[in-house]
């Protein structure tokens, strides 16, 4: 299954592909980090994909709120 990262979901971390993506610089806390960290691990997976993946999933949350 082909996933863009604009549509990854943490589910789909086993079956990535590569895709056109932006660089930013932000801040978080220590301890959030650690935890991103320890997911990509488990996940076998690295940590921009699971930043994006939860940042995917949070706006989809929030976008079903509205």
């Amino acid at each position: 299954m082909a996933t863009e990262r604009s549509n990854l979901r943490l589910s789909d971390l086993k079956a990535r592909m590569p895709a056109t993506s932006r660089l930013i610089n932000v801040k978080v806390p220590a301890d959030t980090l650690d935890a991103i960290d320890r997911l990509a691990k488990k996940l076998n997976a690295n940590k921009t994909e699971v930043v994006v993946a939860l940042l995917n999933e949070a706006l989809a949350m929030a976008q079903k709120k509205r």
